[in-house]
């Protein structure tokens, strides 16, 4: 049974990130497609780049360490930054497949044993553990090979914790989920709480990459003082010697110290999954008020449903709705630093007129990043039915998200081009530019739900399914990804210099109006029935 269980949960996970049909005529016909391609050469190309990162600088602590006798450091830091990464990465998805996953009570109430369903979802965790251990793990190894090697004891330590440091990293993510999940329980804005909670995640993780440089200047400039603070970690030093080919007691003690944490959670959670699942823990009291009854129009009463979703959705709000945090960042940044974006603009020497490209790209580059369209159909799931049983045309929920999608992202972008205009300087390039970045945005919305209606994906268990593995999110981003590639590389390369980037700015807004426009009339003649068909 627990082989079934894992079989089913790795199928449910390709399946999601493949996009496929779990039932319809879809799911009989057996296409070539090129998704599993384009998705495994994205994903290889994040491997390679953050891998890539990581060599850097590791080999900056190699370099340090190695001459001063400091091998178990290098280690240390090694098992520290892998722990990092993995908890990270897996404490929200933790939450939701252990402890709040829709399936739970349906799969307790079959003749399956709590330990092997929760066994089940653990394996999964510690696959994806395994992943993100080894984007830091292969650099760290070819950079200490490059600079000193290793001895036959290292190598077998450092194999034998690649596999056991997953372990330790799922017990203490379990931990807090758990925790986590008890403390959203009660909470009347849950995914309020989850949006700040992982917006606060996700931005120490991006102040530790800004300055990630100097940290590790730092390490090795006062290698022999962290050692000595570090030594007292038991743990750490184990661990750090036996790679750096210490004795194999201090392996034994690493290893104890890896799995044995593990072996706790799982036998604790066990024993009572039971109740952890299938306890009402209890929801925040909402006090009714009476209030008069408002009417609205289908079309209002319908965008109204749009914002619901997204408010009930941390998943959706926190990944498609990043790039309007950083568009506020940047134009406070903008504001409150104007002296310095201007002395910094100054120093890179860019002309007016090519100061108003750069701007339309980097404003186009944080509208790839607001996706609200690019899942919005997939995330009717299995409610579908409800929307259309209403007395609604397809045409009229279409419209909808379309404008959910613009309403969220129109009024900061308007607050970021204003900034701009304190950097932009000609007031022409300014204003073709601002034009150009707001067709833009528009034909973004339009290409997310078009991607959508052909990749809907409906057949998911989450919705971080929908949201973090559909095809229709990755093609868009692509998508836009390769219109900004197009308008960079023509101006760079070919046209500045000969026309003024006025004209070329109207240019491409005058594409961009036309691709507007076209994936508008596809979204109302062939999207809508491919609504309907759904």
């Amino acid at each position: 049974m627990l082989k079934t269980l894992i079989r089913i949960q790795l199928r449910a996970q390709l399946a999601g990130m493949m996009n496929r049909q779990r039932n319809g005529a879809k799911a009989a016909q057996k296409k070539k497609s090129a998704t599993p391609v384009l998705f495994a050469l994205l994903m290889l190309y994040c491997v390679v780049v953050f891998g890539f990162l990581f060599y850097m600088q590791f080999s900056q602590l190699a370099a340090a360490f190695a001459p001063a006798g400091l091998g178990w450091l290098y280690f240390a830091m090694y098992a520290i930054m892998a722990f990092a990464l993995m908890f990270i990465g897996s404490i929200f998805l933790a939450k939701s497949q252990l402890f709040e996953a829709k399936d739970n009570e349906l799969l307790l109430a079959m003749p399956i044993r709590p330990g092997d369903i929760l066994l089940s979802r653990m394996v999964i965790l510690l696959a994806y553990d395994f992943v993100f251990e080894l984007v830091v793990a292969v650099p760290a190894a070819l950079a200490w090979s490059m600079e000193v090697g290793f001895t036959a004891l290292g190598a077998v330590s450092f194999v034998l914790l690649i596999v056991t440091l997953p372990l330790f990293s799922l017990a203490v993510s379990c931990l807090f989920a758990w925790l986590l999940s008890l403390l959203t329980a009660r909470i009347r804005h849950k995914s309020l709480f989850s949006m700040v909670f992982s917006l606060a995640f996700f931005a120490v993780y991006m102040v530790f990459c800004m300055r990630i440089n100097q940290y590790v200047m730092q390490l090795a400039a006062n290698g022999a003082v962290i050692a000595g603070k570090l030594a007292a970690v038991a743990p750490l030093y184990w661990m750090g010697s036996a790679m750096a080919g210490g004795s194999a007691l201090q392996l034994v003690y690493a290893l104890l110290v890896t799995t044995v944490p593990f072996v706790l959670a799982y036998w604790l959670l066990s024993r009572a999954f039971i109740r952890i699942v299938t306890t009402k823990r209890g929801f925040a009291r909402i006090r009714y008020e009476r209030k008069a009854m408002k009417r609205a129009s289908q079309n209002a009463a319908l965008l109204q449903r749009e914002f619901r979703r997204l408010g009930a959705c941390p998943v959706y709000m926190m990944n498609c709705g990043l790039g309007l945090v950083f568009m506020l960042v940047a134009a406070v940044f903008l504001v409150i630093k104007q002296a310095d974006a201007r002395m910094l603009v100054s120093a890179l020497g860019f002309p007016a007129q090519t100061l108003g490209v750069i701007g339309a790209l980097v404003v186009g580059a944080l509208v790839s990043m607001t996706l609200f369209t690019a899942p919005s159909v997939a995330l009717e799931g299995n409610t579908l039915w409800i929307i259309r049983t209403m007395p609604v045309s397809s045409e009229q929920v279409l419209r909808a998200k379309l404008r959910m999608g613009l309403v969220l992202m129109l009024p900061v972008m308007v607050l970021l081009l204003a900034a701009l205009a304190l950097v932009v300087q000609d007031g022409l390039v300014w204003a073709c530019m601002s034009l150009t970045c707001v067709l833009l945005a528009v034909f973004m919305n339009n290409l997310g739900l078009v991607e959508n209606l052909r990749h809907p994906g409906l057949g998911w268990i989450n919705e971080t399914q929908a949201v973090k593995q559909s095809m229709s999110v990755l093609f868009t981003m692509l998508l836009g990804w390769a219109v900004l590639l197009a308008m960079g590389l023509l101006w760079f390369l070919l046209l500045d210099g000969y026309i003024p980037a006025q004209a070329y700015l109207l240019i491409w807004s005058a594409v961009l109006a036309l691709l507007t426009v076209l994936s508008g009339r596809w979204i109302m003649t062939r999207g809508a029935r491919r609504f309907d068909a759904l």
